[in-house]
């Protein structure tokens, strides 16, 4: 499985993050009152459900890109501070967009749902590596 997204890396993974965080961005620049209520939950946990996906995604594309090693060993700690960072700029972002507000608690459900994501996905990858060397071996 390891070797499988390695070697598919952009349609995999690329693809589908770019996707996702048009989707993030483009729902979060609707006003407030043009939303479908479709999904019934509480406003934290769409903002940690949102964060937890896009961790997940962000950290396989730093983890598997090949350019730069030290992002590809250190994929947690960029993926941590691309999301808070985007995080907070996307809660500063919904202050011009109408019937919205910037809500420092929708910035700490955004991290909390990002650092949820990394540490399962650490040990996915975790996982899947040993995995694949196992099977490399026999």
């Amino acid at each position: 499985m390891y070797n499988f997204i390695k070697e598919r890396r952009t349609k995999v993974l690329l693809v589908p993050l770019i996707l996702y965080w048009l989707f993030i961005f483009i729902g979060t620049s609707l006003p407030s009152d043009n939303l479908s209520t479709v999904l019934e939950i509480g406003d934290k946990v769409k903002h940690f459900i949102a964060y937890f996906v896009l961790a997940i995604l962000l950290g396989l594309n730093l983890h598997f890109q090949e350019k730069w090693q030290h992002i590809s060993i250190k994929y947690i700690l960029y993926t941590l501070i691309v999301c808070a960072s985007y995080g907070m700029l996307d809660e500063l972002h919904q202050m011009i967009v109408p019937n919205r507000s910037a809500e420092f608690l929708d910035w700490l459900a955004d991290l909390f749902g990002s650092t949820t994501g990394v540490i399962l996905l650490y040990f996915f990858i975790k996982i899947i590596k040993k995995r694949n060397t196992i099977f490399e071996t026999n």
